[in-house]
């Protein structure tokens, strides 16, 4: 999928094409712990939140695992590895996304990762209740 390229890569402008301008994005994370988690609707509010990922964490690998595509929805999980610039601590968590297309454009985006390994990993420390 191209999306997923251009996110891999950081082309935010080749995302910015790719992106419906009403785009509906949720991602089932602690926005609190993770600025990626959340709901935002139109292009401004993820583009947004896009810059404020780049800012507090770089890219380091993203590849996609698995990807199923049926009428206008496609489904991938894809293995991530971020550093978190502040710390230089490094995060490797499981991603997953679903992404709706309409007219070559991403009109909604469902995303899912394993926010509670990955929190420890933001934290430094195993998180005990």
């Amino acid at each position: 999928m191209e999306i997923h390229d251009a996110f891999r890569r950081s082309d935010y402008f080749r995302m910015a094409t790719l992106y419906d301008r009403d785009v509906e994005w949720l991602m089932h994370a602690s926005p609190t712990i993770f600025p990626v988690g959340g709901h935002r609707r139109g292009k401004g509010a993820v583009f947004r939140m896009l810059l404020n990922i780049s800012l507090q964490y770089r890219f380091d690998h993203y590849e996609l695992d698995d990807v199923i595509a049926e009428g206008d929805w496609a489904a991938a999980v894809a293995d991530v590895t971020i550093t978190q610039r502040m710390t230089g601590r490094t995060i490797r968590c499981r991603a997953a996304s679903f992404n709706q297309v309409r007219d070559g454009k991403v009109v909604a985006y469902r995303g899912f990762i394993d926010s509670f390994d990955a929190a420890e990993q933001v934290f430094g420390r195993v998180i005990t209740p």
